[in-house]
């Protein structure tokens, strides 16, 4: 290796307590380095963010020069704790001495478990040896460090000179992954490019691959670090629902018998899973393969009643009994609405199985809506906010953490307007272009009678999550101290939960903390596994509970793939009402995002109503005022009563207005 030079890419961190960079997790760069390597001894030297002009020229060709290295080494944590290094382009499994010292293997797992693959040194003590002064953990920390710089580059005469582990102002950095390749990283990789791809059949084939890469729980001989058990948690929740997408994605395709493949797998590892056991059901029962659906139902219930004590859903047994007052030849299929799998206890003829099949996922909007006019801008605002809280860092940060910070994109949009403007029609043309990417929707309507229910809109909202698979009632269960209070929103709940005693009892606000930090830790959890939209339409007859609660959340959940969205009409709402003080607040911190949708010119007006007469569109054009829903109502009712003949006009039209 003597003489030669390599080039790398690095992010930097540089430490300070006010880097906002830093502190999210960004860092500085990526910055490029060159090592290069004399009589063992490794250097590195600054290049900048570019390569020279003809290094970046090598870079960019078909084939890469060898001095641009590949990955070097090759981590398995997805069902076991395996390092391999690469040796005459053949992968060898590391089984030095070093790799079997158990401070080595503990250091690079919470390496592995953090974001960035970057530690400061306390908390690797903190983590290591809770319990020795500082002194002899910093002592040891040295030592393993040292041992774990020899086992990833073993060649290195000075292992200091590491660029693999590298040590940074107070903080530990484990090179990126194209240094070293982690089986975690990747299968995060490919579900992430699953989400963002609108093509079906190469999200069905990225899903398939990161289904693939999961062998089994992460760091499987890891079962105490808080940092490990977290990170392998949510491998788990995006596992399950890769597993769960796949099916839906075969199921759409009428390939029925390969997707009980991924539902069975499911069910393997989670055999109260009630989402997988509905599809798997529906699947069994529309192969006519009758027998089956009904011990798969029966299996379940077995392990809820063990496991929870509780009994499924009524959408479940309302699907069973269906199935069983069938035949063995009978077909299995839905109501030509589309449905979701908590929705799925209506069974028809076998005709409406291809409209089961096309719309197996929720629908959002009305069927055969007129084309959208007139909003090419409020769609273009509003799909930009959706890309950006894609994109959002999925590291959890406590609310101290995260200081009042204007340069960050708003995660919430609120629409306003007048009644019939078309504010629904707006969130539900976001909703359908979210679903599309692979965002789950929950709505939320509320109606005037219902203004006075505590927490009403939150109630619906995380009452939808779960009846489309988000999130199960077996899965919170798991952590009693932190979604107990969930079940004051959700008594179906209470059965979930052992009965908290408190020394003193628990304050008002106490209370309503717990609330809203559960509901907080519910959503995170849901973004981890796949971005989430959540709608509340006509937000103005929210109660007082509901708004602040949304205030709570709208702070707290910058950073994570969660997207609010609500519908304002401030001629419903009295002018004294919390909502208008939160909202003044919210606009203040640029914590929201306010869109007035304005009225429609007489010339997309025209546009709307181009089926009917020109007398009768200018007429419509004067009375509408640019409210789209009125056009669409004089139009409907010049239709009814006879003014075009029925060669003269179309049938009415859905409304674009809402």
């Amino acid at each position: 290796m003597n003489g030669k030079i390599t080039y790398h890419q690095q992010v930097s961190y540089c430490g300070k307590q006010r880097c906002r960079k830093c502190r999210e997790g960004i860092g500085h760069g990526p910055y490029w380095y060159a090592y290069s390597t004399e009589n063992g001894r490794t250097t590195r030297t600054y290049i900048g963010k570019n390569l020279p002009p003809d290094l970046q020229v090598l870079l960019e060709s078909p084939s890469p020069p060898d001095n641009l290295e590949p990955v070097a080494l090759r981590i398995r944590t997805l069902g076991q704790f395996q390092l391999e290094r690469q040796s005459n382009q053949e992968w060898q499994t590391v089984t030095d001495a070093v790799w079997q010292h158990q401070r080595v293997r503990a250091l690079l797992a919470c390496l592995l478990s953090n974001p960035g693959r970057k530690l400061g040194r306390e908390q690797v003590m903190d983590a290591l040896w809770p319990d020795a002064d500082i002194e002899t953990a910093s002592s040891r920390l040295d030592r393993t460090v040292y041992s774990l710089r020899q086992l990833l580059e073993p060649a290195l005469s000075r292992p200091a000179s590491s660029h693999l582990l590298r040590m940074e102002r107070e903080g530990l950095i484990l090179a990126e992954q194209s240094q070293i390749w982690v089986d975690a990283g990747a299968f995060e990789a490919l579900l992430n490019q699953a989400r963002t791809t609108g093509d079906p059949g190469s999200r069905e084939k990225l899903l398939e691959e990161a289904s693939v890469l999961y062998g089994g729980d992460f760091l499987p001989e890891e079962r105490s670090a808080d940092w490990i058990i977290a990170r392998r948690e949510s491998l788990q929740r995006n596992w399950m629902g890769l597993l769960l997408e796949l099916a839906d994605l075969r199921i759409a395709r009428d390939a029925l018998s390969t997707a009980i493949d991924p539902l069975d797998r499911l069910l393997a590892a989670d055999p109260a899973n009630e989402a997988a056991v509905q599809r798997l059901i529906i699947s069994l029962a529309q192969l006519d393969r009758r027998g089956e659906a009904l011990r798969a139902y029966h299996r379940f219930t077995t392990a809820l009643q063990r496991d929870y004590n509780i009994a499924p859903l009524p959408e479940t047994r309302s699907l069973y009994e269906a199935v069983q007052q069938g035949d063995s030849h009978a077909a299995m299929t839905l109501t030509s609405q589309p449905l979701s799998p908590a929705e799925t206890a209506s069974l028809v003829d076998r005709e409406t199985s291809t409209a089961y099949k096309q719309g197996y996922k929720v629908q959002i909007g009305r069927s055969h809506q007129t084309p959208l006019i007139g909003r090419d801008q409020e769609l273009e605002i509003m799909n930009q906010l959706l890309l950006a809280s894609e994109q959002g860092t999925r590291t959890r940060k406590k609310a101290a953490s995260l200081p009042l910070d204007t340069q960050r994109r708003p995660q919430c949009i609120l629409l306003v307007g007048e009644a019939g403007i078309g504010k629904t029609r707006l969130a539900e043309e976001l909703s359908q272009g979210a679903l599309k990417r692979g965002w789950a929707v929950a709505w939320s309507r509320i109606y005037a009678q219902e203004s006075s229910v505590p927490y009403r809109q939150w109630t619906e909202v995380l009452r939808s999550a779960m009846a489309h698979g988000l999130w199960q009632r077996q899965e919170i269960s798991k952590h009693p101290l932190t979604y107990q209070p969930l079940s004051t929103l959700l008594p179906e709940l209470h059965d979930l939960f052992p009965a908290v005693v408190y020394p003193t009892p628990l304050s008002p606000e106490q209370e309503q903390l717990r609330l809203w930090e559960a509901t907080l830790e519910l959503l995170n959890t849901i973004s981890e596994r796949t971005p989430l939209l959540v709608v509340l339409d006509d937000l103005h007859w929210a109660d007082g509970s509901s708004s602040a609660l949304l205030g709570y959340l709208v702070r707290r959940l910058r950073g994570h793939r969660v997207l609010l969205m609500g519908t304002y009409s401030q001629t419903e709402h009295p002018s004294m009402h919390p909502l208008r003080s939160l909202l003044a607040d919210l606009q203040r911190e640029r914590a929201i995002t306010t869109l007035h949708v304005p009225v429609l010119t007489d010339a997309q007006i025209g546009t709307l109503v181009a089926h009917l007469p020109e007398s009768l569109v200018q007429r419509i054009q004067n009375q509408a005022a640019g409210n789209p829903f009125f056009a669409e109502e004089l139009a409907r009712v010049s239709c009814m009563e006879g003014t075009t003949s029925s060669d003269e006009a179309s049938p009415p039209t859905k409304y674009q207005g809402h």
